[in-house]
Parts: structure tokens; C-alpha cells; sequence
């Protein structure tokens, strides 16, 4: 690890001229210096293009008149994002407004940002673009645009691409390879390799071919892939590493034309230059956004940089990027990384049952006991959760008392009060819907009504944000977990916009995150917790507005074991939620084990032993134990310290061999290693290198 590029936080945003054209015009050239990590734009004859990447931190015209640029022309689509508005492409026709720096300041993190705004109005539509760019000092950057309808009419933005254009030109790359170069590939791309729940951050490396490859979530496919990637120039050994803060449909297309002939000339002749580019895309049934008349709308946030090293350190310049300008809710301190804790409905939740979790979490040492679903549900009907959705009224046989006894006991014990709630989604059999049958989603196929309320719907939404309110003001919660049950299938809804189907998941989220925006202003002193069907809705546009997230419904080792691995690659391991008990973790794997791979991220426990039994004082004295561990040793450096992923593919559907992973502090003088043996270990011993410690200390 180069501690050093981590505790660098220059940044400065350099304005100069680039190319002039024939009639004299010079077109300016954006370069964004954020510690060694420098990225260029230019505007061209009506373009906004991608100029370059290098990881020196050196201006691409760091020579004046002889700038290293990339050749625009080499690239069929080089702009830097992409807007189609009414079937017509604007990618060609923009006029240069001007370009504005502010210097800001993030009062919550302490950290200082510099704010780059490129304006840009279209020569086809009356439609301004604002492109922003918020550096840190680390090697990510955050990148987003805004759209203004300046017209009288609406706009049907059919295609919405925040970020895109070439990465690099890597010329002669066949020079860098030994032996056989055919077998050689010259990228690798990296990301989650399946959509599929309980098996999130199942995260692999792949030989990246010579043509387009897309990666998509959420539309296309399933919900459950974390909508990043990562790409190794397997050459040189840099790293570009992107995420996507957006929960609705996402496509990210990356595009290599790596052949090895150039010119007509076949390998082993004069060239092989390989050119690489990519679009981070909005994705969803055109048109995935209407502009009113007046209206500015601003596109999902994109995190994304370059990095000289190994994996490791792209994850730990996105954790650093994320904590200072992503995490920026103010929220105490004593709420952060707590031991969680909890009962779901896979027993009679009654208030005994409840007394006896609180007992076991206080004994071991979490510091949350949460009801979860069900607590609305006849005792003994608790698994019939999923029907019960949309009248959230505490269940009069359970918990008359509205929770008093059980909130109680939990502050006696020394333990915060939590409740679940599936906001957003409400049976056709509830009172509510019967009420509001106007409140549903409507699907585009056949305009099916959903089980989910239409966030976009302003007395929807206030309804919902209010029975999260009931919970905190009458129920007196500490700790609030969302969760959100459905099929991504049954969330491609659309909305009636004046006549137009506009795909609903640019609004929908806007709203849902609004919501939960203004709920933690609100109540700053609530924990708030997100899940959905356990990593559904992981991505940072849903985390940021949150404490943590419950990342998998998925325990069991060793594949538990994977989802630890992968999501702490992409969201800092403090805010990744990991269960040791309960949804039969117990089935596979030690009792260490399944107990100390949490200690890798964030750790929540469920319950030990049935009502009736007695307690295995050698089972909880290790869990206390080892949650002290936590507690004592990592936590106090857990905030700002980094993570080393010694195995980063622990990949399949059952991963086998080792997996390592090491936590440590930001000065390098703590640290922990953990080391597991998965599946199929077929030798006793293993050497690792630790990665944190600072060996001058």
C-alpha cells in the first residue's frame, strides 16, 4: 500500500485553451487534478469529449504545445455524457456557456471540496446542461449533470448518460506481453458476476474482449447486482474504478477495440493499439424522464477515478472519497457501526419471545434489539408477514401497549428500540389500499396496478413519510429498518406525465430519497437502517440516505463469506451489515467462523437458542468475546481506516479455498487479519503478508 497517495488531498480545476479552429475559435480544455489522479475534458466544434486519464498527477498539456490528448476522432461517440431528447441525438450541437469553480466546505466531515460547473446550451433544443464535477483530494471524483427545459413544452429525455466517453488509447500495447500474445488480453474488466439474491458482491475479474460489453441491473436484469466496476490495465497496472449511485435501472457498456492488426497490417507487423470507452447509463422504457416547461432535474451521481496500484487501494480511495462527500448526514457518533440486534418472524413474535432476545443481544453485547416484520401479525402468524402489508398498526393480542414494555426493557438493558417497516408496498386486502386504490404503481405491461404506492404521488409520499413518523413520535423508536420486498419486475412502472408513459425510476427514487433525506434532518438522532429483500437496493444512491445497509439475506457459509468479501469492496465496511445468527447461518461452518468473517464489516446478531432452552454459556461467552473484540479494537479505528482484500475473487455459488481479509488502521499501527478457510482446503498452511501495518513502526 502507498500510504502517501491516501494522505494527499490536492485538487484544483485547471481551465485552458485547446485546439483552434479554422475560424480562430479556441475551444477550452477542463483538467481535474484530485491528488496524483488527473482527468481532461474538452470542448470541440460543439462537443463535450473525454481528453485523457493519467495517474502522475501531471496536466496532459503539461508541455504547452505539444498536449497528449486523446485523438476524439478515434472514438465513435467521445462525448462525455450523452442526452437525447425527443428521438434526436444533442451529442453533436452544444454552445460553450462558460465555466464556474467554487470552493466548498462539507461542515460534517470536515472536508474542503472543489466544485467545477461546465454550462451548456443546446443549438437543437432549448435545453441547458450543467456538467458538475466535486474533487476531494482523493483519486475519485463525483461527477453528475442537471438538465433545464428552458421551453413552453415538455421534453422526453429518451436517453440519459451522466458520464461516458474514452478512457484510453494504449498504443502498441502487443510490445508489453510476453510468449504467446494471443492469449494475452490487455483489460480486464471487473464486477459483481451474478444478479441474483444471496449471492450479492460475488465479485470476479474477466478477460475483457475486443467488442462492446454491457453490465446491467435492475431493468435488464435482476436487482441484486451492486452497480459497479472496476478495469485493470493488465500492462501497466492501473485501476479505473466506477460506481453508480442510482437504485433504479442501470446499464454500464464498455467498448474495446483492441484487435491485433492496425491499418491492415496483422499481428506482428508495425501496431496493435487498443482504444477503450465506455457510457454509464440511465436504463428503463423511453422515455426515462419528462421535462416540464421551467423544470432542471439533476442526474444520479457517478463515482469514479483512476488509481496506480492494486485493487486494494481503488477500494480504499472510493471508501475515502465516500466518507467525506457521500456520508455526510450529521449524525451522532455513539450511532455509528453499532452491534445490531434483533427477532423476525420466524418465530411467534410475542412480547416473551421479544424479553428473550433482548436478554441474549445484552448478554453478548449488541447494542440494538430490533422487531422486524411481523410485529403487525396475530401471534403465531408471523410468517405471513408479506400479506400484511400497508396497515401498520401494532398488533393489540402482542403489543397492546404500543411497544412500551418492550422499548422498556430494551433501554434497561442498555440496548436502542427498533421497528421494520415495507413502507413503500401495500396489500390489495389492507384498509389503506382500499382507501387510496389511486396510491398503486401502474405497470406497463397490460396496466397492472402493483403492491407498491407511487412515490411520485405527493399524498402517497406524505403518508408514507408519516407512518415512519408514528413509529419514532408514538412508538418511540430509536432505530427505523426499511425494507422493500418485490420483484424487479414488478417496479418497471410508469407514470401518466401529461399524457406521456415516462418511466418512473428517475422520480420514483428522487422522491424516496427526498423523503429519507428529510427524515434524517428530522431526526438526527435515529438510526436509520436499509434492506431490501436483503441487497437489493445497496447501491450509494439508497446507502448515503442511511446509518447502514443489510447488504444479503444470505448467512450460510461459505458463500456468506463472499457477500462480506464483495460489498466491503464497494461500500465502506462500517456501514455493512452482517448477520452471525439466525437465516440458518448455523448450518454451515465453525462457530468462529461464522461469528469473526462479521468483524470484516459491521456485525448484527439474531438468536442462540429456542424459547424453552437453556443458553450454551461456551456458544455466547465466545460471540461476547469476539464483539468485544470489535467493539474495543476495531471500531475505534474502523471510521477512516482502510480494508485489504487479500482474495478478492471468492466468487461461485459455493467459493472455495481461503479468504483473507485484513482491516487496519489509517496510521498503520493496528490491525486485524482474518483468514478462512472456505471450501475444499487442501493444504494446512498459509503465509499473508499484512498490508495495513506500517513497517517503520
Amino acid at each position: 500500500m502507498q500510504r502517501d497517495l491516501f494522505n494527499n488531498n490536492y485538487k484544483d480545476i485547471y481551465v485552458s485553451t485547446g485546439r483552434v479552429d479554422f475560424r480562430g475559435t479556441q475551444f477550452p480544455v477542463f483538467c481535474y487534478r484530485t491528488g496524483l489522479t488527473v482527468y481532461e475534458e474538452s470542448f470541440d466544434n460543439g462537443r463535450l469529449v473525454s481528453a485523457g486519464w493519467n495517474t502522475s498527477g501531471t496536466p496532459l498539456n503539461v508541455l504547452e504545445d505539444i498536449p497528449v490528448r486523446l485523438n476524439f476522432e478515434d472514438y465513435p461517440e467521445p462525448f462525455a455524457f450523452s442526452v437525447e431528447v425527443n428521438g434526436e441525438c444533442l451529442d453533436y450541437d452544444w454552445d460553450y456557456v462558460g465555466f464556474e469553480k467554487r470552493e466548498e466546505y462539507i461542515s460534517t466531515t470536515k472536508t474542503e471540496t472543489l466544485h467545477g460547473i461546465i454550462t451548456l446550451k443546446s443549438r437543437i433544443y432549448p435545453l441547458t446542461v450543467e456538467v458538475h464535477t466535486i474533487l476531494s483530494g482523493s483519486a475519485i471524483f463525483t461527477r453528475y449533470i442537471t438538465l433545464k427545459n428552458e421551453s413552453d413544452q415538455p421534453m422526453k429525455i429518451n436517453k440519459l448518460i451522466p458520464m461516458s466517453g474514452g478512457m484510453e488509447t494504449f498504443e502498441d500495447w502487443d510490445h508489453y506481453f510476453d510468449g504467446d500474445k494471443e492469449k494475452f488480453k490487455v483489460f480486464s474488466l471487473g464486477y459483481m458476476d451474478t444478479d441474483k439474491a444471496c449471492a450479492e458482491g460475488a465479485f470476479r475479474w474477466h478477460e475483457m474482449p475486443s467488442c462492446g460489453t454491457v453490465v446491467s441491473g435492475k431493468f435488464k436484469s435482476d436487482r441484486f447486482r451492486y452497480p459497479m466496476f472496476m478495469i485493470r490495465n493488465n500492462a501497466l497496472g492501473h485501476i479505473y474504478f466506477g460506481q453508480m449511485a442510482f437504485t433504479g435501472g442501470y446499464e454500464m457498456y464498455f467498448n474495446l477495440n483492441a484487435d491485433q492488426m492496425t491499418n491492415g497490417i496483422e499481428m506482428g507487423g508495425d501496431r496493435a493499439d487498443a482504444k477503450l470507452d465506455f457510457k454509464l447509463s440511465i436504463s428503463g422504457p423511453a422515455p426515462v424522464l419528462v421535462l416540464d416547461p421551467g423544470e432542471e432535474f439533476k442526474s444520479p451521481e457517478i463515482y469514479i477515478g483512476r488509481v496506480q496500484g492494486d485493487l486494494d487501494d481503488a477500494v480504499n480511495m472510493m471508501h475515502k472519497h465516500v466518507r467525506a462527500c457521500v456520508f455526510t448526514f450529521d449524525e451522532p457518533a455513539e450511532n455509528l457501526a453499532l452491534v445490531g440486534g434483533g427477532i423476525g418472524p420466524e418465530r411467534a413474535m410475542t412480547p416473551e419471545a421479544i424479553f428473550h432476545t433482548i436478554e441474549t443481544a445484552a448478554f453478548v453485547g449488541a447494542e440494538v434489539c430490533s422487531v422486524d416484520a411481523g410485529w403487525n401479525c396475530p401471534a403465531g402468524q408471523e410468517r405471513n408477514w408479506h400479506r400484511a402489508a400497508g396497515d401498520w398498526i401494532p398488533d393489540p393480542t402482542k403489543h397492546g401497549d404500543n411497544f412500551a414494555s418492550i422499548r422498556t426493557r430494551c433501554h434497561e438493558k442498555g440496548l436502542k428500540f427498533g421497528l421494520w417497516l415495507e413502507v413503500e408496498r401495500i396489500v390489495g386486502t389492507s384498509k389503506t389500499a382500499q382507501q387510496h386504490p389511486d396510491w398503486f404503481q401502474k405497470r406497463f405491461l397490460n396496466d397492472c396496478s402493483t403492491e407498491v404506492i407511487d412515490m411520485t404521488n405527493p399524498e402517497a409520499a406524505a403518508w408514507a413519510e408519516g407512518q415512519i413518523e408514528t413509529l419514532i413520535n408514538e412508538y418511540g423508536v430509536d432505530f427505523f429498518r426499511l425494507d422493500f420486498n418485490v420483484d424487479h419486475k414488478a417496479s418497471i412502472c410508469k407514470i401518466d406525465h401529461n399524457g406521456v408513459q415516462e418511466c418512473d425510476y428517475l422520480r420514483y427514487y428522487k422522491a424516496l430519497y427526498d423523503m429519507f433525506a428529510s427524515l434524517r434532518v428530522k431526526y438526527p438522532h435515529i438510526v436509520f437502517e436499509n434492506c431490501a429483500s436483503g441487497g437489493g437496493r445497496c447501491d450509494l444512491g439508497m446507502v448515503k440516505q442511511f446509518t447502514h445497509t443489510w447488504v444479503s439475506d444470505h448467512q450460510i457459509m461459505p458463500k456468506g463469506y463472499m457477500i462480506t468479501n464483495g460489498m466491503t469492496m464497494v461500500i465502506p465496511p462500517e456501514r455493512v451489515d452482517r448477520l452471525v445468527s439466525g437465516m440458518n447461518g448455523h448450518l454451515r461452518g465453525s462457530l468462529d467462523m461464522t461469528v469473526r468473517q462479521t468483524l470484516m464489516a459491521k456485525p448484527s446478531m439474531n438468536t442462540f437458542n429456542p424459547m424453552g432452552s437453556s443458553m450454551n454459556m461456551q456458544e455466547l461467552e465466545f460471540v461476547r468475546h469476539s464483539f468485544d473484540i470489535y467493539k474495543n479494537f476495531i471500531r475505534p479505528y474502523m471510521l477512516d481506516g482502510y480494508i485489504f482484500h487479500h482474495t478478492p475473487e471468492c466468487y461461485g455459488m459455493q467459493p472455495k479455498g481461503r479468504g483473507i481479509i485484513e482491516r487496519s488502521s489509517k496510521d498503520g499501527t493496528k490491525g486485524v487479519i482474518g483468514i478462512f478457510n472456505l471450501a475444499s482446503v487442501t493444504d494446512d498452511s498459509v503465509v499473508v503478508y499484512p498490508k495495513g501495518l506500517d513497517i517503520s513502526k
